[in-house]
């Protein structure tokens, strides 16, 4: 092995350093939430630190043996541990059920970006290949996704500190599969609930997502229903079932059409029963309102039905720096904080970005 200057290694560990630092901060939950993260998940800096090291040990064996994907485990062991200690996190400190989940979202990556360029209806060859390491916020995919609101998150919290994630399946997702086909969409779609996973209170309170219907043609339902679709959406569930880097602490359907119910009846069986468990079906976008305060939601799912985006007009990366500073979800106080702040996912930077 070649052996570096001491200049060189001295401002090689200072970096390290200053990294580690920094990771370390971010990765505590609030303090208000120290109580509830130790009762919950008898979380202490002490067993976070240890837990962090076993984890970290065990893909380095893994890595050394070169076992099936060790390249992808490669790229989870140089992600910071704010990135890594969401496995953690969300299977109570239990590194094997950690490591598990890991190697199972990876596996999904790999089977997302293996996906024939077909799948869905997609023209073959009309896709570009995209991998979900090399994904960032202002990726094209990524951007397209956001731009059209095909995923939105609030300016805030649900009612049990969750975060939110809006889902709106239309027409819109036809194109959008089209364009960047179903593996591609998809993994935009999940570096996106990625970037909200990162936060340490969302760690904590994880995620409630909410698939509004309301929208939702017959084709679109359609090509849902085929078998190539079927075993993705399988796969999707077993992931929020129990492969998730986050904790799904509610899984809301608005407003599904009659020709919509045999789809949902479908999905009902590829859930855990944990899961199913949290399964709100409503017919009524008002309904939501038991989770999430109105004034959050876009207009539509408020009683009068506004012709604005509500509380949801602001975007994805504005929503996310409210999530982080832990303020006041209201559009007033996200255009008087400052705009200079950096988002905790925000470019693709490889020692400092969480993929």
């Amino acid at each position: 092995a070649t052996t570096l200057p001491c200049s060189e290694r001295c401002m090689r560990d200072s970096k390290r350093t200053a990294r580690s630092r920094r990771h370390s901060r971010r990765i505590d939950v609030p303090s208000s939430l120290t109580l509830r993260a130790y009762e919950e998940l008898g979380e202490t800096s002490e067993l976070r630190a240890g837990s962090l090291q076993q984890l970290r040990s065990e893909l380095a064996t893994l890595v050394e043996q070169r076992v099936a994907g060790w390249e992808d485990l490669q790229r989870a062991l140089e992600q910071c541990d704010l990135w890594l200690v969401r496995f953690l996190r969300t299977r109570k400190y239990d590194s094997a059920r950690a490591l598990h989940a890991l190697r199972g979202n990876l596996s999904l990556s790999r089977y997302l970006e293996g996906l024939p360029a077909r799948t869905g209806g997609a023209k073959p060859g009309a896709v570009a290949a995209v991998r979900f390491w090399d994904l960032h916020i202002e990726d094209s995919s990524v951007r397209y996704v956001l731009d059209r609101r095909l995923l939105a998150t609030v300016p805030g919290r649900a009612r049990d500190g969750s975060a939110v994630v809006l889902l709106s399946p239309s027409s819109d997702f036809l194109v959008a599969w089209g364009r960047l086909g179903v593996g591609g969409f998809t993994l935009a779609v999940l570096k996106l609930i990625e970037a909200l996973s990162l936060e340490p209170r969302t760690q904590l309170c994880g995620i409630t997502v909410v698939v509004d219907l309301r929208r939702a043609s017959s084709a679109l339902i359609s090509t849902s229903l085929r078998p190539d679709m079927l075993r993705l959406t399988e796969r999707l569930a077993s992931l929020l079932g129990s492969k998730a880097a986050f904790r799904v602490r509610g899984l809301w359907i608005v407003g599904a059409p009659w020709y919509a119910r045999a789809f949902v009846n479908l999905v009902r069986t590829f859930l855990s029963s944990k899961l199913r468990s949290r399964l709100h079906l409503c017919s009524a976008a008002e309904d939501l309102h038991a989770a999430v305060e109105e004034r959050l939601l876009p207009a539509g799912f408020g009683a009068g039905g506004g012709a604005d985006e509500g509380g949801a007009e602001a975007s994805f990366e504005e929503c996310l720096l409210a999530l982080q500073r832990r303020e006041s979800s209201t559009r007033t106080s996200l255009r008087s904080s400052s705009s200079s702040e950096p988002l905790v996912w925000q470019r693709p930077r490889h020692e400092l970005s969480p993929t």
